[in-house]
């Protein structure tokens, strides 16, 4: 369900992922769409929502999972494209990392994350 902001370039949309909903607001920019803000974290830059993609939430202090993603990156032979970040809601962050290709595995990071999610758009 999209509901537009005020500006009515900005929608809200209630997206449920592995059985979890979320709130996403979002809009385009040129012909991409970009994330500004998931379940009350917002990106200071939005974060483009195209090709492959890795979205996790961890806690902000912890940069293991970052550390564990470029090797995972490195084993599977893809690059790191684009990395953002959000603000942080209790203690925890949303990132948004755009990858060359998909992880065949995200075992590893699992431990390390609160919720992760794989997409290709």
């Amino acid at each position: 369900d999209v509901a537009p902001e005020p500006d009515s370039s900005t929608g809200l949309v209630q997206v449920s992922l592995q059985g979890t909903p979320h709130q996403v607001t979002g809009t385009v920019q040129g012909s991409t769409p970009v994330l500004r803000q998931i379940n009350g974290a917002t990106f200071k830059l939005p974060a483009p929502l195209s090709g492959p993609l890795l979205i996790y939430r961890a806690k902000a202090s912890d940069t293991s999972a970052l550390a564990t993603l470029t090797g995972l990156l490195s084993k599977a032979g893809a690059q790191l494209l684009s990395y953002h970040s959000s603000s942080t809601v209790a203690g925890e962050q949303w990132n948004v990392v755009g990858l060359s290709a998909p992880l065949p595995s995200l075992g590893e990071l699992k431990p390390r994350v609160t919720e992760i999610f794989q997409l290709h758009l």
